[in-house]
């Protein structure tokens, strides 16, 4: 099984420029490689990793989220499926479908 982390949208999430990546995680990213693919949908989604001493998904965290119609209430499984000699690829799996006005609550 593939590593994984979950996160929950929350309004904050979906208006800033950028998504933290869980401490527990950082294990699994190499310190060399500072691009992401989210494949979501059918689609590839890249982006740019902070690489610092806290690490987030930036540069097209922000264009992900507007194309896609993010929405808060969604609960996204990031999972690390490749690292390759360029780049990191998570396959990201979404559950449930909330609005604004009508979030939907995983628990």
């Amino acid at each position: 099984m593939n590593p994984s982390f979950e996160v929950l949208m929350k309004d904050s999430y979906i208006m800033q420029d950028y998504m933290h990546i869980p401490k527990y995680f950082y294990e699994h990213l190499p310190e060399s490689h500072s691009t992401a693919v989210l494949h979501y949908d059918g689609e590839p989604w890249f982006m740019e990793i902070n690489m610092g001493k806290r690490r987030w998904f930036k540069d097209g965290w922000k264009y992900f989220v507007m194309n896609n119609n993010i929405k808060r209430g969604w609960l996204i499984n990031f999972e690390l499926v490749e690292i390759t000699e360029f780049c990191v690829i998570f396959q990201l799996h979404v559950t449930g479908r909330g609005t604004l006005q009508d979030p939907v609550e995983i628990n």
